[in-house]
């Protein structure tokens, strides 16, 4: 059969879509490149927010009408099925649990072949499904940077997450899982390995007590033999799991030659009201905390922290306590989020803060963002060191990464995953410009 494969959200997301491919080509399957050229559409959905989830609905919709097949999983299947139903829609929807994507072979094998009578769908209201719109990484660069899944769900009670709900309690992927997967991924060109989950600092709380955590998995990782180099990437993790392992951690940032010097750690809010409302786990100063003391072991650290506006009994005091958190840390990277209520979550239960007023609050967000960004950036012009070529851009341009992961935009293309000498001639508020 000829498979076609799209995934949306988070990094964790586009992980399982490439574990899905590598499932259907070892068992013959082909790759189709679009859905006109395929047999099965499987779809990785994301539900994180009310609007994420409506474009998952309608995508799937179009999937529905024009393939024989649609395979669904993601973050949409075990909570939100009751909206994957679609009267005259052509296709059959076969629902793929999250924790049972291993078995897509199986469900393939179940299914008739091409020109055949559609078979009966597979799955159950237990376990839902969802489709999207387009893959979110191309191809070609699908083989330079790789996503490493360190487990599903995570030892967090969130009062806003859907996506805790919908993965359930952490189950950590045993390391030498992660090797094999690395070893794989090495082995088919990657020069940027991205780990992630949930949350990558709880990575290893579950394996027993003295097991390996974090810190031992990147030393791990980044000590395997390869034919060319490569970079790790960990991705996003909360102040509280992270605050367990941070010591060891950071050394590791420091030390280690093959991992970005990147940190993903969302703050959220700068109140602890807000914050202790959230269920976050932690206090404004434990996030201080820790991101003074990974500036000071990476004095070139990029820093990327998310921050929802608009939370239930936010009041003018809180956002404010959240606007001089950021002009006090100076994030490279802010990811912005309104509030959005999701099903099954206490926070979705709350009083709403009136949406003129979180417009309002997030337009000040923005714009401390745009104007924090762009002094970040510019302390980078004059830099000259080691970038990778990691993606390639429009009018002939590509993308390199530093080695704090800050992405250097180049005049001219180089192929995927070429090292060059670069130097940094100017900055805008979310990427630099450069030479090599």
């Amino acid at each position: 059969m000829r498979v076609y494969v799209e995934a949306y959200g988070c990094a964790q997301n586009l992980g399982e879509a490439e574990a899905l491919r590598a499932l259907a080509t070892s068992q013959g399957h082909l790759l189709a490149d679009r859905p006109s050229e395929a047999d099965v559409g499987v779809l990785v959905t994301c539900a994180v927010i009310g609007h994420t989830e409506d474009h998952m609905v309608e995508r799937w919709r179009e999937l529905s009408s024009v393939l024989p097949h649609t395979v669904v999983t993601g973050c949409m299947v075990p909570l939100r099925q009751e909206r994957l139903t679609a009267p005259g829609a052509r296709g059959t929807t076969h629902l793929l649990p999250i924790r049972a994507q291993e078995k897509l072979p199986e469900l393939l094998r179940s299914l008739p072949g091409p020109g055949a009578v559609a078979a009966p769908p597979v799955g159950n209201a237990e376990h839902g499904g969802l489709l999207q719109v387009r893959p979110k990484v191309p191809p070609a660069e699908a083989t330079v940077h790789r996503e490493l899944v360190l487990a599903q769900g995570c030892t967090s009670h969130c009062t806003y997450c859907f996506s805790r709900l919908a993965r359930g309690p952490l189950k950590s992927t045993p390391l030498p899982h992660l090797l094999a997967q690395a070893r794989a991924a090495i082995a088919g060109g990657a020069v940027e390995l991205r780990v992630s989950s949930l949350d990558t600092s709880c990575w290893g709380e579950d394996l027993g007590e003295g097991g390996p955590r974090l810190p031992e998995a990147v030393r791990e990782l980044s000590a395997l033999p390869a034919p060319k180099d490569f970079r790790l990437r960990v991705g996003m993790m909360s102040p509280q799991t992270l605050s367990t392992i941070s010591e060891p951690y950071f050394e590791a940032l420091s030390s280690l030659p093959r991992m970005f010097r990147f940190l993903h750690l969302p703050v959220q809010s700068g109140s602890d009201r807000v914050l202790s409302a959230m269920k976050r786990g932690y206090a404004v100063e434990t996030f201080l905390r820790l991101v003074a003391r990974a500036r000071e072991l990476v004095p070139d650290l990029m820093l990327s922290t998310d921050v929802i506006v608009g939370f239930p009994g936010e009041r003018p005091e809180d956002h404010e306590s959240t606007l001089r958190l950021l002009e006090s840390v100076r994030p490279e990277v802010l990811n912005l989020t309104r509030f959005s209520p999701r099903p099954m979550t206490p926070a979705a239960r709350w009083e709403p803060i009136v949406s003129r007023v979180v417009k309002e609050r997030s337009r000040e967000v923005t714009a401390l963002r745009l104007r924090l960004a762009r002094g970040r950036m510019e302390r980078w012009v004059g830099w000259k060191g080691r970038g990778v070529v990691t993606e390639h851009g429009p009018e002939g341009t590509c993308v390199a990464r530093m080695p704090n992961y800050l992405p250097v935009v180049l005049p001219e293309r180089r192929p995927l995953g070429t090292w060059l000498d670069l130097t940094v001639r100017g900055a805008r508020s979310t990427y630099l410009l450069g030479e090599s």
